[in-house]
Order: structure tokens, then C-alpha cells, then sequence
């Protein structure tokens, strides 16, 4: 048996994972490698901002997945990326992990695929979260102030106005500043990124509130 403290999933991961097992309307052993593959390939790698996006794109222009679509791909990219992280975060054990597998009613063909790729991918993975951290700080505060550059080291005389930022992050109870210096322009290009974001999050919240009420 598995201790189920290892995997802190949502009700929408498990429900991802346990379709999977149906043989009806669920995914083929050729497309299930197709995203697993993608999915540890993806967390094994120095993540960068838009990394599960061009991943999930990949996976939709990609042939074989067709019949899945854009929706769907992305919930099963999106469900077993968490799954993945939390094997990997825990450092879970082979018996482990096939225990809590099993659990999911999946094909023991799935379960051979999903195992053999991660413990390939696993010792990169791990590696990736250390780096980043499974959870990272918190962003509590923000200050700013306007400062007039008149020259620098590398350019000369620049004559231009520069922002000095300052994020207050807590980690762990602890507060530590993170400072940077941005153009009007860069901060607006940050400003409207920010934006982005915000609206993405508004979407999915949207969507899984949908599929929450059907």
C-alpha cells in the first residue's frame, strides 16, 4: 500500500488520471507515451516562462493526438505534470509509485510506459526542483522609486529616466528584497505581462468552475 500523504492531488488531477483507464473514450498506450514522453522531457529541463504552453502547443499540432483535442491535451499534460512533480518531489520508491498507479485502474502496459520514462527522467527532475524549489516564495510587498541616470560604465552619457524595484518575497517565513532596475519601457513590457497572466488565470479559474458546476 501506498501512502496517500505522498500525493496531495486535486479532485480534478484524479479525475484526469483515472480516465485514463477508461477503454472507451479514454487515451491510447501510442498517445499516453506521446504525453508522458512530453511531460517528463518538459520537467527535466531549466523551465522558462512559457514552457508547459509550448509544450501543450506541441502536443496539439501533433498528429497522432488529434482526435483528443486542444482541451483535453492540456488537462492530461496539465494533470500529469503535477502527478510527476509530486512522485519526484517526494522521491518516492519504484513499489511506491507503481502501488499508487495501480490505483487509477490504469492498463499495466500505462503503468510500465509512465514508470520506465520517469525514473530515466527522474534524477533531472529532482534536480530541476531543487534548483526552483517545489514551492517558491511568496510575493508579500512591493517598493519603487524613480531615479535619473546620467551615465553608466559600458554606454557613457545615457541622460535617462530608470525605475528601481524592489519585490519583498517570503520563503519559509523568511523576508529577503529582490531588486532590479527596469526602463519605462521594460516596465510597461513587464506591467502588460503581468496583465497576461492575470487574465490566463481568470480563464482557467473560469473553465474549472465550469466543469466543476456540469
Amino acid at each position: 500500500m501506498v501512502d496517500n500523504t505522498f500525493f496531495e492531488l486535486s479532485s480534478i488531477v484524479q479525475s484526469n488520471l483515472l480516465s485514463l483507464s477508461d477503454t472507451k473514450t479514454g487515451v491510447s498506450l501510442e498517445e499516453f507515451g506521446i504525453i508522458i514522453d512530453t511531460v517528463c522531457n518538459s520537467l527535466a529541463k531549466i523551465p522558462s516562462t512559457d514552457e508547459s504552453q509550448n509544450a501543450i502547443k506541441q502536443l496539439e499540432v501533433n498528429k497522432p493526438l488529434g482526435k483528443l483535442g486542444p482541451q483535453r491535451i492540456s488537462e492530461l499534460y496539465t494533470s500529469l505534470s503535477k502527478f510527476i512533480i509530486q512522485a519526484a518531489s517526494q522521491n518516492i520508491s519504484s513499489s511506491q509509485l507503481e502501488s499508487k498507479l495501480k490505483t487509477f485502474n490504469w492498463s499495466s502496459e500505462k503503468i510500465d510506459r509512465l514508470m520506465k520514462v520517469f525514473l530515466i527522467n527522474q534524477s533531472k527532475i529532482q534536480a530541476v526542483l531543487r534548483l526552483y524549489g517545489s514551492s517558491p516564495p511568496k510575493l508579500v510587498d512591493v517598493n519603487w522609486r524613480l531615479d535619473y541616470r546620467l551615465e553608466t560604465n559600458t554606454r557613457g552619457p545615457v541622460h535617462e529616466l530608470m525605475y528601481i524595484i524592489e519585490l519583498i518575497l517570503e520563503d519559509k517565513g523568511r523576508r529577503e528584497p529582490l531588486t532590479f532596475t527596469a526602463s519605462h519601457a521594460e516596465l510597461e513590457d513587464l506591467v502588460n505581462t503581468l496583465k497576461d497572466a492575470c487574465h490566463s488565470v481568470k480563464r482557467v479559474a473560469l473553465d474549472y468552475k465550469k466543469r466543476e458546476t456540469n
